[in-house]
């Protein structure tokens, strides 16, 4: 990395934060995926196992610093913040059982309880016990434990603590109640399905703030007064209408108790039918995700100079196209209603099975249609 490539990129950065930059910005990102390719681990390993986990982590994006190309920070990292990855702890704190797969993301198990048991059962739930008992805080003191005063290629390790988040309160509603059960309760008990959701997400916020509490030993102040988003990704199940009944007023509640300041979501797949509402009625003036099948001109003139989109490629292609039909993807995405400053950039997610040929494909056409006149 050059000092003239570093300096291209900074500049490039402090120009998107003034809404004056001169191409649209493309990022990579990956999870492990990548990580137990690199690493030569599995799934199970790198989610049991505290030094599989930081060895994993810190192999993977030393690779990724390495081999792929974006308008990501330059060279390694001035340290390796890492993470204690474990996509189910939401579900293992509401009391599911989460099944470790050899060679691919855990999942875990619905409970099986009848309306009411399920309501009393969360109702009852301690939050601070539940976290302390759970597989993610045994696996962050044991990961904290053994990167204590680690460094890598020179750099520090340090490890962040999880639980700061959600990965969405109908989402994890979903997994907790089954998507398919869910579904029927919007339809069939609705009054059900409102204290249910309405529960999750108090719940939720108890969650956040004891992992505070046993990571830091301190009361966490609520609401800050920076920015705060969380991702929902099984919204795009839901219509409109059930969305502004039942789910929109959890969403407006979560937000109020995190954050007085920038409100952010993220959404997978075909989940347009929300953002009018996430926008108007929210305030959410970030959304991350949306890929090519959004008319992203069409929201960024309606919503106004305030709004923008962290959008996304299509992954698929990305990971199973040639560069040809990456680049015809990257065209398609890279409109001119859709390259406004400092309003819209661009994330490609890289696959164990992504071709670092796509990447460079798909870095080369953000730089050559992603300019902006």
């Amino acid at each position: 990395m050059t000092a003239d490539r570093a300096r291209e990129l900074t500049d490039l950065w402090a120009a998107f934060s003034k809404g004056c930059n001169t191409r649209v910005p493309l990022t990579f990102a990956c999870d492990e995926q990548l990580w137990l390719r690199v690493s030569g681990h599995t799934f199970r390993e790198f989610y049991t196992r505290p030094e599989v986990h930081l060895k994993a982590q810190l192999e993977g994006k030393r690779w990724f610093c390495e081999h792929v190309e974006g308008d990501m920070p330059p060279g390694l990292p001035d340290e390796w913040a890492l993470a204690v990855q474990l996509w189910m702890e939401e579900d293992e704190f509401f009391g599911c059982e989460v099944i470790y797969q050899e060679d691919d993301y855990a999942w875990a198990r619905p409970l099986d309880l009848d309306n009411h048991s399920l309501l009393a059962w969360i109702a009852d739930l301690d939050p601070e016990a539940r976290v302390r008992g759970g597989h993610a805080f045994h696996l962050y003191e044991a990961v904290s434990e053994l990167a204590d005063g680690m460094e890598y290629l020179g750099r520090p390790v340090r490890v962040v603590p999880p639980g700061q988040g959600t990965h969405g309160v109908f989402t994890k509603a979903a997994e907790v109640r089954g998507l398919e059960r869910l579904c029927l309760d919007l339809v069939e008990s609705p009054g059900f399905a409102e204290q249910f959701l309405r529960l999750m997400t108090e719940k939720t916020i108890e969650r956040i703030r004891a992992w505070h509490r046993v990571t830091t030993g301190a009361e966490l102040q609520l609401p800050h007064a920076g920015g705060w988003g969380c991702c929902d990704d099984s919204l795009q199940m839901i219509g409109p209408h059930v969305y502004a009944d039942l789910v929109a007023p959890c969403h407006e509640r979560l937000y109020s108790a995190m954050s007085t300041g920038t409100r952010s979501m993220h959404l997978c797949g075909h989940a347009e039918q929300h953002y009018v509402a996430l926008h108007d009625r929210l305030g959410v003036t970030i959304l991350d995700g949306p890929g090519p099948f959004v008319d992203h001109a069409y929201y960024l003139e309606r919503f106004g100079p305030d709004f923008r989109f962290a959008a996304q490629t299509d992954h698929s292609i990305l990971e199973r196209g040639t560069p040809a039909q990456v680049r015809e993807m990257m065209r398609r995405l890279l409109t001119p209603g859709a390259k406004q400053p400092g309003r819209f950039s661009l994330l490609g997610y890289v696959t164990r099975h992504t071709p670092l040929e796509n990447v460079r494909a798909c870095y080369e056409a953000a730089l050559e249609f992603g300019r902006i006149q």
